[in-house]
């Protein structure tokens, strides 16, 4: 008789403990889904601001190309010597392209625009430039 006594509070403590753990692995499977839904959620308004982000530095790069090429109509206009432009995005630096007369010899272009030595890499394009009869202003 007594262990019929114990069998029913031992029936209840083990059914306790299993509705326990069940209860508990259940809501540790809801805060995992919440997390990843966060996560989700943080990643997904990561990538719209950077889509934000890259379509405003685009936009930005189209205007300051378009306000390039008003400074070449510009100067165009007043100069007959004006023979390009160009947008270097990378150092936001406007570049308009002058014809040079009379065109300077190779030696003169060196001199003035020498590519050795530690400036040798920044007056490469001007020297280049320079051969060819042209300049460039920076705006």
């Amino acid at each position: 008789m007594d262990k019929n006594k114990l069998i029913l509070p031992a029936s209840i403590v083990i059914g306790c403990f299993i509705l326990g753990a069940f209860f508990y692995v259940i809501q540790s499977e809801k805060q995992d889904s919440i997390e990843r839904q966060q996560r989700l959620t943080i990643e997904a308004n990561k990538e719209v601001e950077k889509g934000k982000t890259e379509l405003e530095q685009k936009k930005y790069i189209s205007e300051k190309k378009q306000d390039c090429l008003n400074i070449y109509k510009i100067e165009d206009g007043k100069w007959n010597n004006v023979d390009g432009w160009d947008y270097d995005d990378t150092k936001d630096i406007c570049y308009i392209e002058y014809k040079q007369t009379p065109k300077k010899t190779e030696s003169e272009c060196d001199t003035s625009y020498p590519t050795k030595g530690e400036s040798g890499y920044m007056n490469l394009m001007d020297n280049i430039l320079c051969k060819d009869g042209l300049f460039r202003k920076i705006f």
